[in-house]
């Protein structure tokens, strides 16, 4: 809405819950001036589906045929502007019309590089001995030459972090990468009004429960340390390629109650003690600044983006990726320091709203916009 404020915002294209296009209105709002509902309603009919099926009889997604379509119809939508910011997978058509009429071009990837990405993926399955058919998540091959055309058509790539950088890095398109670093609604998510004294220590992780966020290490981590009187609270969506796992380490104090709205997320996070995301492969984790902005301290991986947002003892702990040992050790100091673990909230707080409020981020996006326009 900053952008719109300031008028330098021409058309937005939408692909949540239907594909639509919006347009700013003279009373400075947006309002919808297409929509595509078959697209939309074509897309929820197939994942219904397919979530009903048996995972040996799950057809593939139709990943790239969905986004050809999406990137077509915006593309044929797309007018002149000065900069055209669109998101990796969905942009190649749109990305060769704006570069024809001259436009600066940016791509916006929330991840690691899709190659590096995927890899993690394949990676955890070997070492857990899943067949990555029972995987949640995959990226085709043909999305991500998709996505590698995309990265070179375009003029920038925008990621949230430093662990991002470094893997495009590694490809070879550093001198292509801005690291534009994110926020987080400070309203929703904030921490309770008083502290409360709580009897059951809580440990709170929300995101996929899949290997690819490191759910299989916590399981691991958290039977290991057995603490009488805590609880393991998992929130999100537990995947079937975790069912042996969950079989194997989860017991009477590990809960995971499934996908629920922000507001009920929030309110999970100021009844926890510590936040606990050992993910192997991220950009940078939204949920870590959730977290924070909740008065949570953080245990994280030196993958999943925390090295951007906390000092390592001061806001919580970072530990090596797919280190159970010193994800229990991390676990545990916390278990046994609730005053200190309760000061690092509060210093997790402030540094949000030093930082990464919804101002801050609009302030570095148009910042951006303005050097690079320049």
């Amino acid at each position: 809405m900053r952008l719109l404020r300031e008028g330098m915002l021409r058309r937005v294209f939408n692909a949540g819950l239907y594909l639509e296009m919006q347009d700013p209105t003279p009373d400075g709002t947006l309002r919808v001036v297409e929509r595509f509902r078959l697209l939309g309603q074509m897309n929820r009919v197939f994942w219904g589906i397919r979530r009903r099926l048996p995972p040996r009889l799950r057809p593939n997604p139709p990943t790239m045929l969905l986004a050809r379509l999406t990137d077509r119809l915006w593309a044929a939508r797309l007018q002149e502007c000065s900069i055209f910011h669109g998101w990796m997978g969905l942009s190649l058509a749109c990305l060769e019309k704006a570069k024809r009429q001259g436009t600066l071009t940016l791509l916006e990837n929330p991840a690691r590089h899709p190659r590096h990405w995927h890899q993690a993926g394949v990676d955890e399955c070997k070492r857990f001995g899943i067949r990555p058919r029972e995987r949640s998540i995959a990226l085709p091959a043909a999305l991500i030459r998709r996505m590698e055309r995309e990265f070179q058509l375009c003029d920038r790539i925008v990621v949230p972090s430093t662990v991002s950088y470094r893997s495009f890095a590694e490809c070879g398109l550093a001198d292509k990468v801005v690291v534009v670093k994110p926020a987080v609604d400070t309203e929703i998510f904030y921490p309770p009004p008083e502290p409360k004294e709580r009897k059951v220590f809580r440990a709170c992780f929300v995101g996929r429960v899949e290997l690819a966020k490191g759910a299989g290490y916590l399981l691991q981590a958290w039977k290991r340390l057995a603490l009488p009187n805590a609880e393991l609270l998992l929130v999100g969506d537990l995947k079937p390629e975790m069912s042996s796992l969950w079989r194997a380490h989860a017991d009477s104090t590990v809960r995971s109650v499934g996908i629920l709205p922000p507001q009920m997320v929030a309110e999970h996070y100021r009844e926890s003690d510590v936040f606990v995301f050992p993910s192997v492969n991220e950009g940078l984790a939204q949920v870590l600044l959730e977290a924070m902005s909740s008065g949570l301290p953080l245990v994280a991986s030196d993958y999943s983006g925390a090295g951007d947002l906390i000092t390592d003892g001061k806001e919580g702990f970072i530990v090596p990726t797919r280190n159970v040992d010193q994800l229990a050790d991390a676990i545990g100091w916390c278990y046994q320091h609730r005053d200190e673990i309760r000061a690092m909230g509060r210093a997790a707080r402030a540094t949000i709203e030093n930082q990464f409020t919804l101002e801050h981020y609009n302030q570095r996006q148009i910042s951006l916009y303005r050097s690079l326009a320049a």
